[in-house]
């Protein structure tokens, strides 16, 4: 039959089926051979696949039909590309073009849409236009005629329809004058014009192979190649076709069928699921149950239902790795669910299986994609830290660089800059800190931020060009450009030409700029974004194929392969057939009417190529969940079909229970040398080794011994600590912190700050006392209302509270005087340890001391620190040479201020002394081998940072 095709003679058309259960490429290679002169020379034959994934199986069943061990192969394309090939070069539209045109129509036409986002509006009228142009669809000039058209569609005239007639119209008009005016050709009309020229044109024999959806030029062109015997055409389709098959019909009558082989019992009971007539399914299940003894499905076909979307991703993962071990070598894993194909990725990566993924993701969710993301929100949120932070830790940035210099230098700014000064945002902020940090040290330790200073310096160069464009408005091509310019500056530009993802963002990048250079569409900065983001997104990602044993597809995508084992994935009605998508424009009935392709021949195309895949394996597992956050499922229509069929035909279901019995077994990826699984967690009792025993405690170290043992182990011995939280806004601690440095400024002197106040404070002077600490307060508060203005809150917070301390201090001074502010001290205990801390504030009357601590937040009561459960107030006397006569809490935010827990002369000494003497043979018992046990007790617990360390929601239970 092929042979023909090197006659110059033209001979009649000719369509091959081949039958759905053999392997369809093997077929194809088989039939190419045997009328081929020369088995080992296929040069002069070109392939029109479908799909390009189809290649190398293409390639490989040539390669095996010939018993040859290398071949010179035939050109394999898709029909666009042979036909875009075969005519002379177009000045065509691209995409991308075309969505910037279509904005700037939208510019002239405002009226028509009111505050309708316009890059939505003009993606969906790009894919109306297209489709227009594709099914020879013309409007008519007059717009009247236009909407009489449209009323004729609808079957009813109304002012929503007028209004869309109105906005079809004028925008077509207007896409075109703007064509003309450019001197383009849409991408549509340039396929179109390359298609009506090469039917003249001599060209080499052409096969096709497979079934897609073919515009009406391109049926136009089919019938036109098989009446001139100038194709050949292969598909797949039985030799009884039903309702599966009537996507193909329609094509098929493009010319005489040439062969009809026989069906197998398989295709003889889907017939019965998929007829060609509405009778009724009960009769044809009799019909089967009377043809055959035993069912010829189940020893093909199994189902899983699961529970929810784990569940069955779960299942696919253990079903391909028990095929693995059978031996499988070609394994199919087809869904529409990209959601369950992602997730079915990662369970076998994890595993270690190389997975061919045919679909992609989009190119958003790559790597490099997510650095240019951090960087423009970089821009758009004046650096602030999160975006920041993951810009200068990821690989691609600045790939020149000593790795660990750099990263030592983004610690220190994370450390020391961000952490420390908790500085949220702000390029310019964190070099004024820098700065600020640099003055306070001397040379030496200074140098240790020449490589920070030198980064922060670059990424502010960088920056430039993108941050003048971003608060105005420019030619897209002007945002491109500073775009490259900054990402180049970066390095981020040079890694991507070293990397997979990144090439594709180059190639993207190309193809943008193409389409700006010849636009005068001025955009402002956020059009900009949605512009390159809806691109991106829009673009999918391949990685290269690995050639590995399973591979993941959609329906359309498995045309031509045959499979050792195949899974059909996320077989639920919101999948399988896939809903249609949503268009601003026409409903279906209108689009059939107007000569628009439909959802229903889309439904028709998916049945068919579900159909086919159903004999694409010999062994077949069906998956699908019946729940979803709570929600119900329902399972595919068409597999419900088959299901329903086969229990009323042969009284029994098709559910794979051993698959369901395997799963509630533990089952565990392991390497092939793992270490054993851990023990079941019990309530913890660890010893601390000497080399962590602490040689000094604090107060907080001190009472976190009191409150759990475990809790200390954790922070003090094994020195973790949660990481500080970088807070846009003040948190209650940040006003403590504040409201302490405004006190110690106005009772000693602070650098930068306004105070002390340097008299006794009295009745005569208290309005400049308070004037004094409002003014320190205003000074302290000011880079906090420079961040965020909602901070004057705290501020405000604070002021009304000066005048009540005011008061306070005039009746304290009676008999105390302030001594030290802020004092650092630290007393030796024993030999091994040494205890120490600061003290907000010591007060003297003679030779006795009084020890004050500040707090704004919560405070132990009086009895917990005299039960010894609350250690702070006796530790505090601890630290002091010189007599302590009393230790008290100042409770600050109370209203009104007042004075807290006390602890006075010999109930403080006596305190004091049991503090030590617990102390030291805690110390001693630790010392020991002591285990330090995790107590478990619920106060302790609800805000212990150590809870997921220590497992107690489990040894609890």
């Amino acid at each position: 039959m092929i042979a023909r095709l090197r006659q110059q003679d033209s001979f009649s058309p000719c369509i091959r089926l081949i039958p759905y259960h053999q392997p369809f490429l093997a077929g194809v290679a088989e039939a190419l051979l045997a009328a081929a002169p020369d088995i080992r020379d296929l040069t002069g034959y070109t392939f029109l696949l479908p799909q390009p994934l189809t290649a190398p199986a293409l390639r490989q069943a040539l390669l095996a039909a010939s018993g040859e061990t290398a071949l010179l192969g035939p050109r394999i394309t898709s029909l666009r590309q042979w036909v875009m090939a075969q005519a002379p070069l177009v000045d065509q539209l691209s995409d991308q073009a075309a969505e910037l045109m279509l904005v700037e129509a939208l510019q002239d036409h405002l009226g028509l849409f009111g505050n309708d986002n316009p890059w939505r509006i003009a993606e969906a009228l790009r894919q109306l236009f297209t489709e227009l142009t594709q099914q020879h669809v013309s409007l008519p000039d007059s717009l009247d005629d236009w909407t009489a058209r449209l009323a004729q569609a609808y079957g009813t005239q109304n002012l929503s329809l007028q209004r869309e007639a109105r906005i079809v119209h004028q925008l077509w008009q207007a896409w075109n004058e703007q064509l003309a005016a450019s001197q383009h050709l849409d991408q549509a009309s340039a396929y179109q014009q390359a298609l009506a020229q090469t039917l003249s044109q001599p060209h080499e024999p052409l096969i096709l192979l497979g079934m897609q959806s073919f515009t009406a030029p391109e049926r136009d062109w089919l019938r036109h190649k098989l009446a001139n015997g100038q194709l050949s055409w292969f598909i797949q389709a039985p030799a009884s076709r039903g309702r599966a098959e009537q996507a193909i019909e329609p094509l098929l009558a493009l010319a005489d069928v040439k062969a009809e082989p026989a069906s197998s019992d398989i295709g003889a009971c889907l017939a019965a699921v998929f007829p060609d007539d509405d009778s009724d399914m009960r009769q044809r299940a009799l019909q089967l149950a009377a043809r055959f003894d035993r069912s010829p499905l189940r020893e093909r076909y199994r189902c899983f239902s699961a529970d929810n979307p784990e569940q069955e991703v779960r299942a696919i993962d253990l079903q391909v790795r028990q095929w693995l071990l059978a031996d499988k070598t070609c394994i199919g894993i087809i869904t529409e669910d990209r959601r369950l194909a992602r997730r079915v990725r990662a369970l076998l990566e994890r595993a270690g299986i190389e997975l061919q993924d045919s679909g992609g993701w989009a190119l958003s969710t790559t790597t490099a994609a997510a650095v240019l993301e951090r960087w423009l929100e970089c821009i758009e949120e004046d650096f602030a830290h999160l975006p920041f932070l993951d810009l200068l830790k990821s690989p691609l940035l600045l790939p020149e660089t000593d790795r660990e210099q750099h990263l030592h230098a983004v610690y220190r700014l994370e450390q020391d800059i961000i952490l420390h000064e908790n500085i949220s945002r702000g390029l310019n902020r964190y070099q004024q800190h820098l700065d600020y940090r640099l003055r306070r040290l001397n040379a030496e330790e200074s140098s240790s931020y020449d490589s920070l200073r030198d980064l922060l310096e670059l990424i502010a160069a960088a920056a430039t060009s993108l941050q003048a464009l971003r608060h105005t408005s420019a030619l897209p091509a002007d945002y491109l450009a500073a775009l490259q310019q900054s990402l180049i500056s970066l390095g981020i530009w040079q890694s991507w030409q070293q990397d997979a993802a990144g090439l594709r963002l180059i190639s993207l990048w190309d193809s943008l700029h193409a389409a700006a250079q010849r636009q005068t569409l001025m955009l402002d900065w956020q059009g900009f974004r949605v512009w390159l983001g809806g691109n991106i997104e829009r673009t999918t990602f391949r990685p290269a194929q690995t050639g590995g044993p399973v591979q993941l597809l959609t329906l359309e995508q498995s045309q031509g392969q045959h499979f050792d084992a195949l899974i059909i994935g996320g077989c639920d009605a919101e999948h399988l057939p896939s809903k249609p998508g949503v268009s601003p424009f026409f409903n279906d009935s209108v689009r059939h009417e107007l000569g628009l392709p439909t959802w229903q021949q889309d439904y028709q195309l998916q049945l068919y190529h579900f159909r086919r895949v159903l004999e694409a394996a010999p062994d077949i597992l069906f998956t699908w969940h019946r729940e979803d956050q709570g929600d119900p499922v329902l399972p595919s229509p068409w597999l419900d079909a088959l299901l329903t069929l086969h229990e009323i035909s042969f009284a029994s279901r098709l559910e794979d229970q051993a698959l369901h019995a395997l799963l509630k077994q533990p089952v565990d990826v392991q390497p092939p040398h793992c270490a054993p699984l851990p023990a079941i967690p019990q309530q913890p009792r660890p010893r601390l080794p000497m080399a962590l025993q602490p040689l000094a405690e604090s107060p907080s170290s001190h009472q976190q011994l009191i409150d759990c043992p475990y809790q200390y182990f954790a922070a003090q011995g094994l020195r973790l600590q949660p990481p500080e939280e970088i807070r846009d806004a003040l948190a209650k601690s940040d006003y403590g912190e504040r409201v302490h440095r405004c006190l110690e400024a106005f009772h000693s002197d602070v650098k930068e700050l306004p105070g002390p106040f340097t008299h006794a404070v009295t009745e005569q002077n208290r309005p400049s006392a308070i004037d004094m600490l409002t003014a320190i307060a205003h000074a302290e508060f000011a880079k906090d209302l420079e961040d965020n203005f909602q901070h004057r809150g705290w501020l405000k917070r604070w002021l009304k509270k000066i005048p009540q301390y005011i008061d306070w201090q005039i009746t304290h001074q009676q008999q105390w005087q302030v001594k030290r502010t802020e004092q650092r001290l630290e007393q030796q205990l024993s030999p091994v340890l040494t205890v120490k801390g600061r003290l907000d504030r010591i007060d003297s009357d003679r030779d006795a001391l009084a020890i004050i601590d500040y707090k704004t937040g919560a405070s132990a009561k009086r009895d917990e620190v005299v039960a010894g459960e609350a250690v702070q107030l006796p530790f505090y006397a601890l630290l002091s040479e010189q007599p302590v006569a009393e230790v008290s809490y100042l409770k600050l935010d109370d209203e009104p201020l007042r004075d807290g827990a006390r602890l006075t002369d010999d109930e403080l000494a006596a305190l004091t002394a049991a503090t030590r003497e617990r102390l030291l043979n805690t110390h001693a018992a630790i010392a020991a081998n002591a285990p330090l046990p995790a107590w478990g007790d619920p106060n302790s617990c609800r805000y212990c940072d150590m809870r997921g360390l220590c497992r107690k929601d489990i040894w609890d239970e």
